[in-house]
């Protein structure tokens, strides 16, 4: 397994391909519990954020998709739905699919759109359209990847990372990989570790959900497993305004343990939700239903 890794690995990274990536090529739409399901195009102007929907005092979660998705797929689909449905917050959905139609595409332009995307944050701070204690970045795959790149080079510590089962391929010596300093929180799930997603823990907070690899109902299709991470942060937020149940962690001594469910500490960390208060760091383990509700408390 650890030789297949390493294949994998060196591969991506001899074959990576990249554009140079624009700040055209970066699109960003606001959505807002006011205007969903539409969305209004936003540029890094006076004039552009003035006149759209934008609400200066509410939280903004910047959402990043991953390789071969849009700013349609099914990523915000449930991410940018379940936020504006539980509270009057900004979403600012990040498309860069110009950039990342393959994996390969997009591992080369990460270091590109994160910087893109940092730029046009710092247009909010520095225009002092809102301040960066209010913000959360978001994102998927490749895109969780990224908006480690992106909060790095923000003016001002971002207060909370989510990253929802990071990309592993070309990552591992990457010096552009997702670190728990890139944020005061950085959060993480592994929903396919060591297959897709990124196996080790990267952040203050890892959770693995059913081992981290595979997930119920999932049987052996990966892709299901891999959406799965951005689904339970969808029902994560979604419960807080039904009272259901929360998707609870068991602090675990070691990844091994983590992987193979066998974690005995306190019950002390809850995945996800809405409010970006202090969370415990460590690593830790939850098991989840096959089908909705997925969370068990």
């Amino acid at each position: 397994m650890l030789g297949l890794r390493c294949a994998l690995i060196l591969c991506a990274t001899s074959f990576v391909t990249a554009l140079e990536l624009n700040a055209q090529d970066v699109a960003f739409h606001l959505f807002t519990s006011r205007t969903y399901p539409q969305s209004q195009r936003i540029f890094p102007n006076m004039q552009s954020i003035m006149n759209s929907d934008f609400h200066p005092l509410q939280r903004t979660i910047v959402t990043i998709h991953t390789n071969g998705e849009t700013v349609a797929g099914n990523f915000n689909a449930f991410v940018v739905k379940a936020h504006v449905e539980s509270a009057d917050v900004n979403v600012i959905a990040v498309d860069w699919s110009v950039g990342s139609r393959m994996y390969t595409q997009g591992l080369g332009n990460a270091p590109q759109c994160g910087a893109i995307i940092a730029d046009f944050i710092n247009f909010f701070i520095v225009s002092r359209l809102q301040d960066v204690s209010l913000m959360r970045f978001v994102g998927v795959g490749l895109g969780a990847q990224v908006a480690g790149i992106a909060a790095r080079n923000i003016l001002g510590p971002v207060p909370h990372i989510v990253a929802l089962d990071p990309a592993l391929v070309g990552w591992t010596y990457n010096p552009h990989q997702l670190t728990k300093s890139d944020a005061e929180i950085v959060e993480v799930i592994h929903t396919t570790a060591g297959i897709q997603g990124y196996d080790y823990p990267l952040g203050d907070i890892d959770f693995y959900p059913n081992g981290g690899s595979r997930q119920n109902g999932c049987a052996e299709i990966l892709t299901c497993s891999h959406q799965m991470s951005f689904v339970f942060y969808a029902e994560s937020i979604s419960v807080e305004l039904t009272q259901g149940n929360r998707f609870v962690g068991t602090r675990c001594n070691t990844y091994e343990q983590a992987i193979i469910g066998e974690c005995n500490g306190e019950r002390d960390a809850i995945f996800g939700g809405i409010d970006a208060e202090k969370k415990p760091s460590g690593i830790y383990h939850f098991e989840t239903n096959s089908a909705q509700p997925f969370a068990r408390g």
